[in-house]
């Protein structure tokens, strides 16, 4: 017999899901057995559910698939939003399943019961409770073809009796087509290449997006003449080594970027849907490439716009080799570039005690692999992160629009799921990690060999930053900190606690080396990026 519970599974695994993470509770006890029972679908048992929605959402960032988190009715419901939130704010495709009390409690004051699409309805594109077994595989098939088609949050509850009774619906295939995505007609690409021939001093700012388009980037930006600037999703796309890139924009970012763009006449944005106009000092002409043509222009009015996917149009524009590229433009972004790396060089070589934080990143940086994974939480260490770390082919995965602490270690596990193989660092700071440092249990339990780099100053540095700032008292931005390293090595993993740079560096080559998690806590001075 074929119950509901069974035939979630199927469905879901017919749509290539691999992993669900989750947190058992009585109301999804019978899809817990289902899934003891199957092999196609790996159950992660996180140590709470917030943790589960993260790495749901750091999951579709990564992939571009979609993630699947459970968890309880009631509270364990609730303790989801955090994470689906993250995944909504960043338009990535991810499914919430989350059980429910019987049907004949439905509306009752049964223990644990709430109304949960009202709750859900502001953070999804679709919820729907699946109240007969007759229903189950369109009401799920509609749920996974929203969230891959919208690239959004979906949702279905199912009540604890549903899940129990036999169904005879099958399984509805996956649809190829649903992945198909629009694309500009040749005389839309004709029109923004004689836009783009009449710039002189050009711009290119990657986000994201752009990351299957790595090599047309980099040879468009050849033959257009253009410095390339990078979001903060969008390290790694453009190795640090290429003249040509100058580094990240905004607040993560650095003052060469903001001084070429001052200077700039024109800015190609390729897979970016933000535009931090603070950061740039005049308005200039903008040309957007996007391969949802909604995000065109919604961040920021632009000159025109381009649909489609990067590394289908960007080679477009430059196949007819129509562009003269400015000399004297190319030797200026060479010469700010090489202003900006004193600066950096001379950060990063700061020795003080605690350490600087320019010189954690250089460290860092020094001991990553070119195809690392590093997975950002939020907080000061962020920006110090973008203002000073020179990405090869490295990815970056964080908490963009939502900016919650605590997303950086359910990231890293995730990324350690996906891909075995490389090499995953969260860097985090105290006041985040101390969110969810319990799912370092987590990274112990499936063996995941992931690095957490702490940075550890005792304060949530950016809010006392920005309180100090306006001239107010910093008041809750203290922490009194655990001894990191001991909590580490209670849980199972390698434990550092470094003071210097040397301490540092050691502690990340055995990190490297090691098949278990290894947490490094270095102490840090709290101070604000300039």
């Amino acid at each position: 017999m074929k119950t509901v519970a069974m035939a979630i599974l199927e469905q879901l695994a017919a749509w290539g899901v691999k992993y669900i993470y989750g947190y058992v509770g009585d109301s999804i006890f019978p899809l817990m057995d289902a899934l003891a029972k199957q092999n196609q679908i790996q159950f992660i048992a996180v140590k709470h559910e917030e943790g589960a929605a993260l790495m749901a959402s750091a999951q579709a960032k990564l992939t571009g698939e979609i993630g699947v988190c459970l968890a309880d009715g009631g509270p364990g419901t609730v303790h989801l939003l955090n994470g689906l939130a993250d995944a909504c704010l960043d338009h990535v495709p991810v499914l919430a399943i989350t059980g429910q009390v019987s049907r004949k409690d439905i509306g009752t004051n049964v223990k644990q019961y709430i109304e949960q699409q009202s709750l859900l309805s502001p953070l999804v594109s679709y919820t729907s409770p699946i109240t007969d077994q007759a229903g189950v595989s369109q009401v799920m098939e509609k749920a996974l073809r929203k969230a891959i088609v919208n690239r959004s949050v979906t949702h279905i509850s199912i009540p604890v009796d549903v899940l129990q009774e036999s169904t005879s619906d099958e399984v509805i295939p996956f649809g190829p087509y649903l992945k198909t995505n629009p694309i500009s007609t040749n005389d839309v690409l004709d029109g923004a290449v004689q836009l783009m021939a009449g710039a002189k001093r050009p711009v290119i700012l990657v986000g994201e997006g752009g990351r299957e388009a790595k090599k047309a980037v980099a040879e468009l930006a050849v033959g257009w003449g253009s410095a390339i600037a990078t979001t903060l999703g969008g390290l790694g796309v453009v190795d640090y080594s290429n003249p040509l890139y100058i580094g990240n924009l905004g607040q993560a970012g650095n003052m060469a970027v903001t001084s070429l763009l001052s200077q700039a006449d024109m800015c190609l944005i390729i897979g970016a849907n933000w535009w931090p106009s603070k950061y740039v000092s005049k308005k200039i002409p903008l040309i957007q490439v996007d391969m949802n043509p909604a995000n065109i222009g919604a961040t920021t009015p632009v000159s025109y716009g381009i649909v489609g996917k990067a590394e289908e149009v960007i080679p477009q524009l430059y196949k007819d080799n129509v562009f003269s590229p400015n000399k004297e433009w190319q030797e200026k972004i060479v010469q700010v570039k090489a202003q900006w790396q004193k600066i950096l060089d001379e950060e990063a070589e700061t020795v003080t005690t605690p350490m600087h934080p320019a010189a954690v990143i250089r460290s860092i940086e020094n001991a990553l692999s070119d195809e690392a994974i590093i997975c950002l939480d939020t907080g000061e260490h962020t920006l110090w992160f973008g203002r000073g770390f020179r990405p090869r082919s490295n990815r970056v995965l964080f908490s963009g629009k939502w900016r919650t602490m605590g997303f950086g270690v359910p990231a890293a596990i995730a990324a350690k799921l996906i891909y075995p193989e490389k090499q995953v660092m969260a860097i985090v700071g105290d006041g985040g990690f101390t969110m969810t440092m319990s799912e370092v249990l987590t990274a112990v339990k499936y063996k995941l060999p992931i690095t957490i780099v702490v940075f550890n100053n005792k304060f949530l540095s950016m809010e006392k930053n920005k309180m100090v700032q306006k001239g107010l008292t910093p008041l809750g931005t203290e922490l009194n900190n655990p001894d990191f390293a001991s909590y580490a090595r209670a849980c199972g993993c390698q434990g550092y606690k470094v003071e210097s740079q040397q301490e540092l560096e050691e502690a990340l080559a055995k990190a490297h080396s090691s098949n278990v998690p290894t947490v490094i806590d270095v102490h840090t001075s709290d101070l604000k990026v300039p």
